[in-house]
């Protein structure tokens, strides 16, 4: 009963201490803490131990919001405010040394605001206030060129980022430029821009920067003049890496080639290991390319950097045979041709056996005209796909 009326007497002096504060009391100034979004972070306060030990964390966010408390020698969770369930916790092994800091998880915006830390004693009372900020920085920039446009693009951010664009050389015709930024129901902003270039321009380098008060990332990109390549052949497609070791080559954006990184071999993605030939140590990619409909598209280089990344830009484009290119035969085709001719090979070994025909007869000249027309076909075929047929020999 002692026990107990000492804790009621100790909430009592809590309770009069929020109202000292609420009017007015010289406080010493807040402790300013910052947590990084869907981090965990802590929000520190200390006190003058000295027997059993009353605690409690409060949100002062125009009401009082019970966040922790903790008496008895242990967390007393009843009141807690459904918002911070499951993601508080205090040092229990060193509050009886003084430390009745609150560790906070999975922070979220909602998180922020100015808290009070009271503790009580047998033989004193204190509060303390941290003020807690969240920030979600900027962790990616994503550039693209495509139709002339070259976007810029990263999301997730708090508070809310401004985009700048840079141009070097600058192209004498002027570069529509627009930017969008969107908020997502997390709080969380999310931004893109837009800049129309000039028509093939190979010459610009294009870089991007997304910032705000607490973090920034660049992202550049230097689009190359367009290359030719002939089917089933090798091609050099350059990247300077300046001796960097993060390197990942992709192709049309969103299939990855390969990658390499600090101390580590490449990795090729199983899918390009019969086409990747060989990755300079300047990042250049030697590849084997087939047909335009597997080879032809974009081919991005990305280097990372601590706050920058900078992409080369590559159009490839696969020169077909134009014969070929509007006479491929398909699988069946050549099948019928096959069936055609082991038809009248058949039928010619029969008719040898035949007592032989005049010149002119009727029989006679359907077999010459019959076998000239098996023949003729089957060497425009062997033209026309020398290709299929050695790929599927």
């Amino acid at each position: 009963m002692a026990e107990l009326s000492g804790v009621l007497v100790r909430t009592a002096v809590f309770l009069m201490v929020e109202v000292l504060v609420q009017g007015g009391a010289v406080q010493s100034p807040d402790t300013q803490v910052g947590c990084v979004f869907g981090g965990s972070c802590v929000l520190p306060c200390r006190f003058q131990p000295n027997g059993d030990t009353i605690l409690h964390w409060v949100k002062r966010n125009g009401k009082n919001v019970q966040v922790h408390s903790y008496y008895d020698d242990q967390d007393q969770l009843g009141y807690q405010d459904p918002l911070y369930k499951g993601r508080t916790s205090l040092f229990h092994d060193q509050i009886s040394g003084g430390n009745a800091s609150l560790g906070l998880a999975r922070v979220n915006l909602q998180d922020q605001g100015r808290y009070l830390c009271y503790t009580s004693t047998s033989q004193n009372n204190q509060e303390a206030f941290v003020t807690l900020t969240v920030r979600a920085p900027v962790t990616k920039v994503d550039i693209v060129l495509g139709n002339n446009n070259v976007t810029c693009q990263s999301g997730g951010i708090y508070p809310r980022p401004q985009l700048t664009w840079s141009v070097s050389p600058r192209p004498s015709t002027v570069l529509q430029n627009t930017t969008e930024v969107h908020e997502d129901d997390r709080g969380l902003y999310d931004i893109s821009g837009s800049l129309r270039t000039v028509y093939n321009d190979t010459e610009s380098t294009y870089s991007c920067s997304v910032q705000n008060e607490h973090s920034a990332k660049k992202a550049m990109m230097r689009p190359l003049p367009p290359m030719q390549s002939a089917p089933n052949s090798e091609v050099l497609l350059p990247c300077d890496a300046s001796g960097l070791d993060d390197i990942t080559w992709t192709f049309n954006h969103n299939q990855t080639i390969l990658r390499r990184q600090a101390g580590q071999e490449k990795v090729v993605e199983t899918e390009w290991q019969q086409h990747v030939r060989d990755l300079s140590e300047s990042g250049s990619l030697l590849l084997y390319v087939t047909s335009s409909a597997q080879s032809e598209g974009t081919y991005r280089c990305t280097l990372r950097y601590a706050d920058e990344e900078d992409v080369t830009h590559i159009e490839l484009k696969i020169l077909e045979d134009p014969v070929a290119e509007g006479s491929h035969l398909t699988l069946p085709m050549l099948q019928i041709i096959v069936f055609l001719t082991i038809s009248a090979l058949i039928l010619w070994l029969c008719m040898v056996k035949q007592p032989r025909l005049p010149f002119f007869t009727t029989g006679y000249l359907f077999q010459f005209f019959f076998f000239g027309f098996i023949f003729i076909v089957f060497l425009l075929f062997c033209c026309c796909n020398a290709q299929l047929i050695a790929s599927l020999i």
